[in-house]
């Protein structure tokens, strides 16, 4: 490579003001930090001092029924989300949850042989050599790897926090010096007033292919609505279908409810961090002479660490399933608030789920699949056995 590409690639293109709207930065990313990664390590260092070095006792007893609360929160949060989905023909189980939880810690027959083969295999060994009077580093490994884990929780987080800013921040890839004409943009200004806007704002833009086939991102600032466009649509479709796609995002703002939304990454991230540095100190004090946690107490911190990631599963299952439930909810909300003698309902849901000539790409993602399915009227189906 010569020496003007290896320069070249120590470059990052700098972000286009004009697409602050739609990025996380400055005071927004100070503050989420502190929540979702300052927050979770001061709980887990708290935790896990009050267990080693004040009262194990009470202070497991008092953990192990802060960890049931998190289950029941997690349980009943995941149920409720489900129950919503069900009329939108996507079914879920907290149930079927379980059981897959179930299968991850091994307990399915199948996969929990062959691993159980080679652990009874290298303890056999190990066993042996003990007795011939070698020593295997066996135990200092499992320490270190046990101090590690109350470590590798706070990098983990980081790195998801990481990846979910890069992925915000990537939703529009470039603003368009171009705008609808004046008619669609004071249509779409009447709107968002009907919505409780102040105002809105749009632009036409390059947008990357998105799990859910949306053809406008939008972003609220101090109650004003800024669009993102995409511009591909804005010259594929008529103007009708660009107001229905542009409301359709203002919808999907007012039902957003991004407090909430992280506020349970909040929990997951606590639950994550707690259940990798109790899992980590509980090998360390079964695996050394300095017991962390007392011996008498090691069965049921581990049982107070399944029943963290069962609940940290279910606060996952939540996350998953809201931007899912939002994205159906959306295109409810803008068949109720656009229909009318002039636009009727099933015009509205067409236009939604026939997007295949405009972006090809993000129609086959499982996500639009999901909102496609959901728009579907029974009676457009034609085929059925009975009739083969």
């Amino acid at each position: 490579m010569r020496e003007y590409e290896i320069s070249l690639g120590m470059h990052k293109k700098a972000h286009d003001p004009e697409l602050n709207p739609f990025l996380i930065l400055g005071k927004e990313k100070f503050l989420l930090v502190v929540q979702l990664i300052i927050v979770p390590i001061i709980i887990t260092s708290l935790t896990v001092f009050f267990v080693v070095f004040i009262d194990p006792d009470i202070s497991l007893l008092v953990f192990a029924l802060v960890s049931v609360i998190f289950l029941l929160l997690g349980v009943i949060a995941t149920q409720s989300i489900y129950r919503r989905m069900r009329k939108f023909r996507v079914t879920g189980s907290v149930i079927q949850d379980l059981i897959r939880i179930l299968e991850i810690f091994g307990l399915r027959i199948q996969s929990a042989l062959f691993p159980l083969f080679f652990l009874i295999l290298i303890f056999s060994l190990f066993s042996n050599n003990a007795e011939e009077g070698s020593t295997l580093p066996i135990n200092a490994i499992l320490q270190i790897l046990g101090l590690v884990l109350v470590f590798v929780g706070f990098l983990l987080i980081l790195n998801s926090f990481l990846n979910h800013i890069d992925s915000y921040n990537q939703r529009v890839m470039a603003l368009d010096d171009r705008t609808p004409d004046d008619k669609i943009r004071q249509e779409l200004k009447d709107w968002g007033k009907r919505l409780g806007f102040n105002d809105v704002k749009i632009r036409l833009a390059d947008l990357p292919p998105n799990y859910f086939g949306k053809l406008a991102i939008g972003s609220r600032v101090q109650n004003t609505v800024y669009l993102a466009y995409s511009k591909i649509a804005h010259f594929q479709t008529d103007g009708d279908s660009s107001i229905i796609y542009c409301v359709r995002e203002m919808c999907w703002l007012s039902l957003e409810n991004r407090p909430r939304y992280y506020l349970y990454y909040l929990l997951h991230n606590t639950l994550y961090t707690l259940y990798l540095a109790f899992f980590g100190l509980v090998i360390y004090s079964a695996t050394s002479e300095n017991n962390l946690i007392q011996e008498s107490s090691l069965i049921f911190c581990i049982i107070v660490v399944i029943v963290l990631m069962i609940a940290d599963s279910f606060i996952k299952a939540y996350i998953s399933s809201y931007a899912l439930l939002l994205e159906l909810e959306s295109d409810v909300e803008v068949v109720k608030v656009l229909s009318s003698e002039e636009r009727p309902p099933e015009e509205i849901k067409r236009a939604l789920r026939l997007i295949e000539k405009i972006d090809p790409l993000s129609t086959g993602y499982p996500g639009f699949k999901y909102r496609r399915n959901a728009l579907m009227p029974n009676s457009e189906r034609k085929t059925y056995w009975d009739n083969l």
